[in-house]
């Protein structure tokens, strides 16, 4: 698989993007690298399992999935072209995968070798800026994850995830762009217990919604709810 094809893909990361498209391609010419590509519904990696490599995305959809005892399957993250992941396992003293790794649309990874990391950040400092920011932003998103999955109420996680697609989405009109199963994977949640706070806060005129879109109706009563 030819790694120049996805050239546009690394250099719209920070990490690469101080890099010409030529000289990246010399670079990866010179080291140790391989590329991937899954079918929808593969596992790239089981928990427990090895990582020693930074993977990048270079197509397709991951997700981050984490399943308890009960079967119960919540969703840590999705990754799309240009994330990554294994980054915050290739360095430390246990490189053991905590959560399952699995593919949602058929995907193409870039696998880099620890050593090559080393090297790159030893010669590029932009680089080496671009992955202590990746880490960094990982660890303060995992937090807020754990954050909102341990401590916070359903009605609370709601509101939370439409303030935060009011402030991406620019609009009172909230596009969801996932199954109601999946929304309620995303914030971990039962799918029952998601539809029947969600009829409240509409009988309550907080907001109103379709099979595909959220209308918040009272943005301060959300942005309450969320802090607090």
């Amino acid at each position: 698989m030819n790694l120049k094809e996805y050239t546009h893909v690394l250099r719209r990361m920070e990490l690469f993007s101080s890099f010409e498209p030529k000289h990246l391609i010399e670079f990866f010419n010179r080291v140790d690298y391989f590329i991937s590509s899954y079918k929808k519904s593969s596992i790239i990696f089981m928990q427990g399992d090895f990582c020693t490599t930074l993977n990048v995305v270079l197509k397709g959809t991951v997700e981050i999935q984490k399943i308890d005892p009960s079967g119960k399957i919540l969703t840590i993250t999705v990754f799309n072209p240009g994330d990554t992941f294994g980054d915050n396992l290739i360095f430390g003293d246990i490189n053991i995968v905590p959560m399952t790794i699995v593919v949602k649309k058929d995907a193409v990874i870039l696998c880099i070798l620890k050593e090559t990391i080393i090297q790159l950040c030893q010669t590029n400092q932009a680089f080496l800026y671009g992955f202590l920011k990746l880490i960094s932003n990982k660890s303060l998103t995992l937090s807020s994850k754990i954050t909102q999955v341990v401590l916070k109420t359903i009605r609370q996680k709601i509101c939370e995830f439409l303030l935060l697609q009011y402030s991406a989405q620019k609009s009172l009109e909230i596009k969801i762009g996932m199954k109601k199963r999946e929304w309620a994977d995303s914030i971990g949640v039962q799918r029952p217990s998601l539809s029947r706070e969600l009829m409240k806060m509409k009988k309550e005129n907080l907001i109103d919604y379709d099979n595909k879109t959220i209308y918040i109706k009272n943005l301060k009563s959300i942005e309450k709810c969320a802090l607090y």
